[in-house]
């Protein structure tokens, strides 16, 4: 038992200390010392240090009963105090091995870790990938884009300021949200699918015409998710109206060169035939219709943002053989409410009005666009009408709807985006179409919201 525990001796003796077994058989039948006996010798276990006859040790006493629970001896089992100190060296020096060993393949494997994690990383640096980071989100703040990233899960994972003021969603935190619950014709779930991107398409988002491109996000060949960016149509549109409203002012001045160079060439036939009365009546005759048409816009229509418009459509409608008149009833000031949006429901009523008229083979009587515009004591009150085909009685309610058109692939958004920018202003829009032609009712609030 003393070599199975691996202890220096193991005694026992009676309750007087007479010893009963010694590793030293010539201390059998002596008397135990070290003087530690006494708390044994009550009943109690104890661990002890004394010097025996093998040397200083360790001592672990217990006492020994019999079946009546009756103190008859004591066990004493002991370890050498050099042997401990032996066996605590040996084991210090295993776990020092163990530990360099375990250094050592701690350190290969952490070299070996920092390179595949710094691969993952492309090569960067802790403070790089801070300064990255920070960089990149000053960047998403800054641009008057919209971004939107998402997994291969249909998440969001990013989602700049603007792109959540075209949702109109504040500054309520959207990552990890479903793109289909936030923006379901986002279509960038398809780029995840097909891995193709798509530039410069147009589409609603809100109430706002947006431009979009969706890039894939692909690593080491496989996607892993995919971007896209918004850019509000309007906002481009500022920029280019004003380009716009350049090149109609150049196109007037070619209409009007154009008209102005034929008449100028009958005047000067009629003066090479001497027949001056003619000549008379015919700048007579010029000079009433464009003092009329001035005279007409200063007493019904004020705005000049608006009298640019339809002066410019006039002269183009009139170079297509179009008659496009305004009411004498309209009535609009100098400063005229909602106009962006006038400007707008004209420009693109007046285009589809042109474009249904000229696309419409058999129409036998003159051709002609009607607008009329008032402004009321609460609303303000537009109506462009024409006697052209009307509108597919297939497409129904469907005009105001994103694509709603028969007119081919990435057309039937103006009317879409009239309807959202009308709602906005808690205003109302209505189309009414017949054999005779068709007619697009707006109303809005004189207060803009």
């Amino acid at each position: 038992m003393r070599k199975k525990v691996g202890a220096q001796f193991i005694v026992i003796s009676n309750t007087n200390l007479i010893r009963y077994s010694h590793p030293d058989p010539k201390m059998i039948g002596k008397h135990m010392v070290g003087n530690d006996d006494k708390l044994v010798l009550h009943g109690q276990g104890s661990i002890t240090q004394a010097t025996g006859t093998l040397g200083l040790s360790i001592r672990g006493k217990y006492p020994i009963y019999n079946l009546q629970h009756q103190q008859i001896g004591v066990v004493s089992v002991g370890f050498l105090l050099q042997d401990i100190w032996k066996k605590i060296t040996s084991l210090i020096l295993e776990i020092i091995g163990i530990g360099i060993i375990a250094l050592i393949v701690g350190l290969i494997g952490a070299f070996i870790l920092s390179g595949h994690i710094k691969k993952q990383i492309f090569n960067l640096e802790p403070y790089e990938i801070a300064f990255l980071t920070k960089q990149q989100a000053a960047i998403l703040e800054s641009i008057r884009e919209g971004i939107v990233a998402i997994d291969t899960d249909g998440n969001i994972t990013t989602l700049n300021q603007e792109a959540k003021n075209m949702l109109d969603y504040g500054s309520d935190g959207l990552n990890g949200t479903a793109i289909t619950s936030i923006l379901p014709n986002s279509r960038l779930t398809e780029v995840i699918n097909d891995g193709i991107p798509h530039y410069d398409q147009q589409m609603i988002v809100g109430n706002n015409l947006v431009v979009v491109n969706r890039v894939p996000v692909k690593l080491n060949g496989e996607v892993i998710g995919a971007v896209g960016s918004f850019r509000d149509k309007l906002h481009l549109d500022h920029l280019e109206n004003r380009l716009a409203d350049i090149g109609n002012y150049v196109d007037t001045l070619r209409s009007q060169r154009h008209e102005f160079m034929n008449k100028l060439h009958l005047i000067s036939g009629l003066i090479q035939m001497q027949e001056y009365e003619l000549v008379k009546e015919l700048i007579d005759k010029v000079h009433t219709e464009q003092q009329n048409v001035l005279n007409f816009f200063l007493a019904h229509i004020r705005d000049p943002a608006i009298v640019g418009v339809l002066m410019g459509k006039m002269h183009r409608a009139k170079e297509l053989g179009i008659h496009l008149a305004v009411s004498e009833n309209s009535d609009v000031k100098e400063r005229c409410p909602h106009r962006e949006i006038i400007l707008t429901i004209l420009g693109n009523a007046i285009e589809n009005a042109m474009e249904a008229i000229q696309a419409f083979d058999s129409k036998k009587e003159a051709s002609k666009i009607n607008v009329y515009m008032k402004e009321e004591i609460d609303h303000l009150y537009v109506e462009i009408s024409d006697n052209g085909p009307g509108i597919d009685p297939k497409l129904g309610n469907k005009i105001f709807e994103d694509g709603g058109t028969t007119k081919g692939e990435n057309r039937g958004l103006g009317l879409a985006l009239l309807t959202r920018l009308v709602a906005r202003q808690n205003g109302s829009i209505k189309m009414i179409s017949s054999l005779e032609g068709a007619t697009l009712q707006v109303s809005l609030p004189k207060m803009e919201v």
